[in-house]
């Protein structure tokens, strides 16, 4: 079944990030192994996203605690040396009994003005109500562009966090083939 996604969405159809996923799915992994993959899978969907800033601008990188942690590294390596970088950190969980997301730790300051866009690490979007958050938030801190990387995404997760701001967001993520009624 051939999945339809927002204009904003950008789907990424790479077979080295597909073949990636798959080892992934390998539950005898060490922590080591797990590490390096989501490393080079987070090098390799950075190679389909130009970061790039004007003039003074500085870019900000937001980390979604604990899981962009891994993608960190892999997306940094990937920023040319002449942008100009600001990191935060936000944490948000989903709560098991209402599916609605939790705000736990976000020390954003007041946005500078030399920060107009934001590229945010996360590596699933399930249900998109983390992803929708975290794009909302940083709508109200300011930003005039978010750029939302996931090394997956459920179909109907990623449409729910991608309408939170259409016009302003663009999410890049491979979205697996689902049959309908296998989605959860």
């Amino acid at each position: 079944m051939t999945v339809s996604v927002p204009t904003n969405v950008r789907q990424l159809n790479d077979a080295r990030i597909t073949s990636l996923l798959d080892k992934l799915r390998d539950r005898t992994l060490k922590p080591f192994e797990v590490r390096s993959i989501v490393h080079d899978l987070a090098t390799l969907i950075c190679k389909h996203v130009k970061v790039t800033a004007d003039g003074d601008e500085t870019v900000a990188v937001i980390v979604v605690l604990r899981s962009g942690l891994a993608m960190f590294d892999g997306f940094m390596e990937s920023v040319p040396e002449t942008v100009s970088t600001a990191v935060y950190h936000m944490g948000i969980f989903r709560d098991q009994a209402s599916l609605q997301p939790v705000e736990y730790y976000n020390k954003l300051p007041v946005k500078p003005s030399y920060i107009k866009q934001a590229y945010v690490l996360d590596p699933l979007i399930a249900t998109g109500g983390t992803a929708g958050a975290v794009v909302s938030i940083l709508k109200d801190w300011g930003v005039e562009k978010v750029t939302f990387l996931s090394m997956l995404s459920a179909p109907s997760g990623l449409s729910r966090a991608a309408s939170v701001w259409l016009e302003g967001t663009e999410f890049v993520s491979t979205i697996p083939e689902v049959t309908i009624g296998q989605e959860h």
